[in-house]
């Protein structure tokens, strides 16, 4: 895979409720570079935030390759139940 293929993700993660906000940027790097100055700033005095962007095939990569960010959020019950509803198209 060249560079050229390199999406760009940016995520925003809340560490005290293990959530990760993810931003596809796809082959946009300028636009990546400037969201994520943008969230450095604006979360800088925050502890509970880590700000990271970062480059993969797809976000299943992504979330492969840094479960760390994914893997508890997924299994908050709620949020389980809820994701479940959307797809069913009861929420």
């Amino acid at each position: 895979m060249s560079t050229k293929q390199i999406k760009n993700f940016l995520i925003v993660y809340d560490i005290e409720h293990s959530l990760a906000h993810v931003e596809p940027f796809e082959l946009d790097h300028d636009a990546a570079l400037t969201a994520y100055a943008e969230a450095e700033a604006r979360f800088r005095d925050d502890t509970n935030v880590e700000v990271v962007l970062l480059g993969s095939d797809s976000r299943e990569t992504l979330e492969r390759t840094h479960s760390s960010y994914f893997e508890l959020a997924d299994k908050h019950v709620d949020r389980v139940v809820a994701r479940e509803l959307l797809h069913l198209g009861l929420r």
